[in-house]
């Protein structure tokens, strides 16, 4: 099993609030995963 294979489950909230699971992102094309930390 790969990395991408472990997060595909994983649901993250998109902009308008709703639920994507990650899995759908790189399905169909390459996908940039960019997560970023503020304590702010």
């Amino acid at each position: 099993m790969s990395l991408a294979d472990d997060l595909a489950p994983i649901a993250v909230t998109d902009p308008d609030r709703g639920e994507v699971e990650l899995g759908s992102l790189w399905r169909d094309r390459p996908v940039v995963l960019v997560f970023i930390r503020h304590f702010g």
